[in-house]
């Protein structure tokens, strides 16, 4: 009875030792920090902060681009816009150049009926016309180159002058000691001007050197 007694002591002993134990763990696990939960919505803020970055990145890129886009039209707008007007001012020039060269044409006819005027009244026969025919034919010539005068056509004086190939065209040559080598001599054709520049240049004869003799003994 006794060792029953013993034994059943021993076996409480034993027990309690056990609950101790796992109070101890018990507690020490408490004891232990546990991981805070991570909070979604602060997740949610950095995932939204993240597309964010990425949208402002890629609308910059897109802005670039755009920008970069915006100068080249610009430039080539540019270019389209000079181009034009140098086309336009080219056609200008032209369409002036050709009227200047019909009005110039039209203007020389009339110059070729003056010369034939001119021919008419300086010729022999002349002294000898009735007067009443002789004026109206003077007249008329007066009337010429009058019209001519006004739209800027103008005569120009060249007897005496140095042979000039821009406004001369020498037809006839005269070997002579009393002129300089190149001297205009006698005007054949009269020539004209247009706003300071020869449309029609003047026939002339010039003086030229004599031929050197040989002296023989």
């Amino acid at each position: 009875m006794l060792e029953l007694t013993n034994r059943s002591a021993r076996a409480k002993k034993y027990f309690f030792s056990l609950i101790g134990h796992e109070k101890t763990l018990s507690e020490k696990e408490d004891k232990i920090p546990q991981e805070e939960p991570v909070n979604s919505e602060e997740s949610s803020h950095v995932a939204d902060a993240d597309s964010v970055l990425d949208f402002t990145e890629e609308s910059n890129d897109e802005l670039s681009e755009a920008l970069r886009e915006k100068d080249q039209f610009k430039r080539l707008a540019q270019r389209a816009q000079a181009d034009l007007v140098n086309y336009r001012r080219r056609i200008e020039g032209e369409q002036e150049s050709s009227r200047l060269r019909n009005q110039q044409r039209i203007v020389l006819k009339f110059a070729d009926v003056i010369d034939q005027l001119d021919v008419a009244l300086a010729s022999e026969g002349v002294d000898t016309a009735d007067s009443g025919w002789l004026e109206g034919v003077s007249v008329i010539q007066k009337n010429f180159l009058n019209a001519l005068t006004t739209e800027g056509f103008e005569r120009f004086e060249c007897v005496g002058e140095d042979f000039d190939p821009r406004k001369h065209e020498a037809l006839l040559s005269s070997p002579t000691d009393e002129h300089e080598a190149g001297t205009v001599l006698t005007e054949l054709r009269p020539g004209y001007l247009h706003n300071d520049e020869v449309v029609r240049p003047a026939q002339v004869q010039i003086a030229v050197e004599l031929p050197k003799s040989d002296d023989t003994e």
